[in-house]
Protein backbone atom coordinates (compact mmCIF):
# COMPACT_ATOMS: atom_id res chain seq x y z
CA UNK A 1 0.00 0.00 0.00
CA UNK A 2 1.03 3.60 -0.35
CA UNK A 3 -0.55 6.86 0.64
CA UNK A 4 -0.27 10.53 1.37
CA UNK A 5 -1.96 12.05 4.40
CA UNK A 6 -2.33 15.83 4.64
CA UNK A 7 -3.47 17.60 7.81
CA UNK A 8 -3.78 21.10 9.21
CA UNK A 9 -4.53 21.62 12.89
CA UNK A 10 -3.66 25.10 14.16
CA UNK A 11 -5.26 24.22 17.55
CA UNK A 12 -2.36 21.73 17.94
CA UNK A 13 0.26 24.12 16.58
CA UNK A 14 0.45 22.62 13.07
CA UNK A 15 0.27 24.77 9.95
CA UNK A 16 0.67 21.62 7.86
CA UNK A 17 1.56 17.96 8.34
CA UNK A 18 2.15 15.48 5.54
CA UNK A 19 2.94 11.78 5.82
CA UNK A 20 4.03 9.90 2.69
CA UNK A 21 4.10 6.14 3.30
CA UNK A 22 4.64 2.82 1.54
CA UNK A 23 4.19 -0.60 3.07
CA UNK A 24 2.04 -3.70 3.37
CA UNK A 25 -1.66 -4.12 4.11
CA UNK A 26 -2.76 -7.26 5.91
CA UNK A 27 -6.22 -8.87 5.93
CA UNK A 28 -6.08 -10.38 9.43
CA UNK A 29 -9.73 -11.41 9.99
CA UNK A 30 -12.50 -11.41 7.37
CA UNK A 31 -15.86 -12.66 8.57
CA UNK A 32 -19.27 -11.21 7.65
CA UNK A 33 -19.73 -10.08 11.27
CA UNK A 34 -16.24 -8.55 11.75
CA UNK A 35 -13.15 -7.57 9.77
CA UNK A 36 -9.70 -6.64 11.05
CA UNK A 37 -7.00 -5.25 8.77
CA UNK A 38 -3.46 -4.17 9.54
CA UNK A 39 -0.95 -1.85 7.89
CA UNK A 40 2.82 -1.75 8.37
CA UNK A 41 4.64 1.04 6.51
CA UNK A 42 7.72 3.17 6.43
CA UNK A 43 7.00 6.86 5.92
CA UNK A 44 8.37 10.38 5.73
CA UNK A 45 6.87 12.98 8.10
CA UNK A 46 6.96 16.70 7.31
CA UNK A 47 5.53 19.22 9.78
CA UNK A 48 5.34 23.00 9.44
CA UNK A 49 4.68 24.26 12.95
CA UNK A 50 3.16 27.54 14.13
CA UNK A 51 6.06 27.98 16.59
CA UNK A 52 9.54 26.52 16.61
CA UNK A 53 11.37 24.54 13.97
CA UNK A 54 9.61 22.22 11.56
CA UNK A 55 10.10 18.46 11.44
CA UNK A 56 11.34 16.23 8.60
CA UNK A 57 11.81 12.70 9.92
CA UNK A 58 11.53 9.09 8.82
CA UNK A 59 8.68 7.41 10.74
CA UNK A 60 6.76 4.17 10.77
CA UNK A 61 3.04 3.55 10.47
CA UNK A 62 1.53 0.61 12.37
CA UNK A 63 -2.25 0.46 12.13
CA UNK A 64 -5.14 -1.83 13.03
CA UNK A 65 -8.57 -1.13 11.51
CA UNK A 66 -11.68 -3.03 12.56
CA UNK A 67 -15.17 -2.87 11.03
CA UNK A 68 -18.37 -4.30 12.51
CA UNK A 69 -21.55 -4.01 10.42
CA UNK A 70 -24.89 -3.65 12.18
CA UNK A 71 -28.14 -4.28 10.40
CA UNK A 72 -28.12 -3.83 6.67
CA UNK A 73 -27.64 -0.08 6.77
CA UNK A 74 -24.78 0.74 9.12
CA UNK A 75 -21.42 -0.10 10.59
CA UNK A 76 -18.93 0.95 13.20
CA UNK A 77 -15.18 1.22 12.70
CA UNK A 78 -12.36 1.24 15.21
CA UNK A 79 -8.84 2.37 14.30
CA UNK A 80 -5.57 2.50 16.23
CA UNK A 81 -2.48 3.98 14.55
CA UNK A 82 1.02 4.24 16.03
CA UNK A 83 3.71 6.44 14.46
CA UNK A 84 7.19 5.64 15.81
CA UNK A 85 9.77 8.31 14.94
CA UNK A 86 13.04 6.74 13.79
CA UNK A 87 15.14 9.93 14.28
CA UNK A 88 13.96 10.76 17.80
CA UNK A 89 12.32 7.83 19.58
CA UNK A 90 10.66 10.07 22.19
CA UNK A 91 8.68 11.87 19.43
CA UNK A 92 6.22 9.02 18.79
CA UNK A 93 2.52 9.70 18.17
CA UNK A 94 -0.64 7.62 18.28
CA UNK A 95 -4.28 7.96 17.24
CA UNK A 96 -7.41 6.06 18.27
CA UNK A 97 -10.67 6.61 16.41
CA UNK A 98 -14.19 5.19 16.72
CA UNK A 99 -16.93 5.92 14.18
CA UNK A 100 -20.53 4.84 13.60
CA UNK A 101 -22.26 5.28 10.26
CA UNK A 102 -25.92 4.68 9.37
CA UNK A 103 -27.61 5.03 5.98
CA UNK A 104 -30.29 7.70 5.66
CA UNK A 105 -31.24 6.60 2.12
CA UNK A 106 -29.53 4.96 -0.88
CA UNK A 107 -26.90 7.71 -1.23
CA UNK A 108 -26.67 9.56 2.08
CA UNK A 109 -25.43 8.41 5.48
CA UNK A 110 -24.91 10.02 8.86
CA UNK A 111 -21.49 9.43 10.42
CA UNK A 112 -20.45 10.19 14.01
CA UNK A 113 -16.83 9.98 15.09
CA UNK A 114 -14.49 10.44 18.03
CA UNK A 115 -10.72 10.82 17.52
CA UNK A 116 -8.10 10.82 20.27
CA UNK A 117 -4.60 11.94 19.32
CA UNK A 118 -1.51 11.69 21.50
CA UNK A 119 1.87 13.25 20.73
CA UNK A 120 4.67 12.45 23.16
CA UNK A 121 6.67 15.45 21.85
CA UNK A 122 4.05 18.10 20.92
CA UNK A 123 4.66 21.52 19.42
CA UNK A 124 6.11 23.70 22.22
CA UNK A 125 3.31 25.35 24.20
CA UNK A 126 0.67 22.76 23.22
CA UNK A 127 -0.70 19.75 25.11
CA UNK A 128 0.14 16.11 24.40
CA UNK A 129 -3.50 14.99 24.01
CA UNK A 130 -6.05 16.32 21.53
CA UNK A 131 -9.61 15.10 20.88
CA UNK A 132 -12.03 15.70 18.02
CA UNK A 133 -15.71 14.83 17.81
CA UNK A 134 -17.36 14.90 14.37
CA UNK A 135 -20.78 14.57 12.80
CA UNK A 136 -20.85 14.24 9.02
CA UNK A 137 -23.26 13.65 6.19
CA UNK A 138 -21.62 11.18 3.81
CA UNK A 139 -22.41 10.95 0.11
CA UNK A 140 -22.01 7.34 -1.05
CA UNK A 141 -21.66 6.15 -4.62
CA UNK A 142 -22.66 2.59 -5.35
CA UNK A 143 -22.84 0.95 -8.73
CA UNK A 144 -26.41 0.09 -9.69
CA UNK A 145 -25.13 -3.15 -11.23
CA UNK A 146 -22.01 -5.23 -10.90
CA UNK A 147 -19.04 -4.64 -13.18
CA UNK A 148 -19.02 -6.95 -16.24
CA UNK A 149 -16.89 -10.09 -16.02
CA UNK A 150 -13.82 -10.20 -18.23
Amino acid sequence: SSGLKLERDRFSGLDARSILDAGLSWALVHHPEWTLDGVTSVAWLHESRTVGAGVDDPVGVLQLLSRIPFGGAGDTTQRFTYYPDFSMTSAYRSEAEVTAQAALNAHLALKLGYLLRYSNDPVPGFKKTDTTTTASVVLRWKATRAAPAR
